[in-house]
């Protein structure tokens, strides 16, 4: 009966002489495993890495054409400045003139300065002002014994920033501490 057994169930027939051979197969196994656990870990580690990096491109892509919108009118705007530059020299030049000439006048000027700040156009303020070599140009400079510090006398153009970028440096006479 025994042997009726054996021949069913031939697992128990190769009990001490399969072991070997299935243990090796088992720890291939397990090695091959682990092997291709490993390389999941790097392919997933590789994936988020992509994934991150393609993140970070299209976020610098957006603001690189937020910014690219945000100045788009930057060369409209230093088109325009010497038309400006004229009203100023009108008005300042106008005080011979007629009044409703010289209020016409001001009111385009008005118009266009309002048309321009809508862009984000702003004036920098000059006269009264500390020197700043970032937003003035001194193109005369005046010695005082009474003066402090460099100090803006006169405007002779005035400077504009758009959307917090410098478009133009004030022109200026500057008036310096005497030595």
């Amino acid at each position: 009966m025994m042997s009726q057994e054996n021949t069913e169930n031939p697992a128990l027939e190769n009990d001490g002489a399969g072991s070997g051979s299935e243990g090796d197969l088992n720890n291939g196994s397990r090695a091959e495993l682990e092997q291709l656990k490993e390389e999941n870990r790097a392919l997933n580690d590789k994936y988020l890495r992509l994934a991150a990096d393609l993140e970070n491109y299209r976020r610098r892509a957006e603001r690189e054409k937020s910014e690219l919108l945000k100045f788009a009118a930057e060369n409209l705007i230093k088109d325009l400045l010497p038309v400006l530059d004229s009203f100023n020299q009108a008005i300042g030049a106008s005080a011979c003139g007629s009044a409703g000439m010289i209020e016409g006048v001001q009111m385009v000027q008005s118009q266009l300065l309002a048309a321009m700040r809508k862009h984000g156009l702003e004036e920098i303020p000059a006269v009264g002002e500390r020197f700043d070599p970032n937003v003035h140009q001194a193109i005369q400079r005046i010695e005082d014994p009474e003066c402090q510090f460099e100090t803006v006398a006169k405007e002779f153009a005035k400077g504009y920033v758009l959307n917090g970028r410098l478009v133009r440096a004030s022109m200026v006479s500057v008036t310096v501490p005497s030595k």
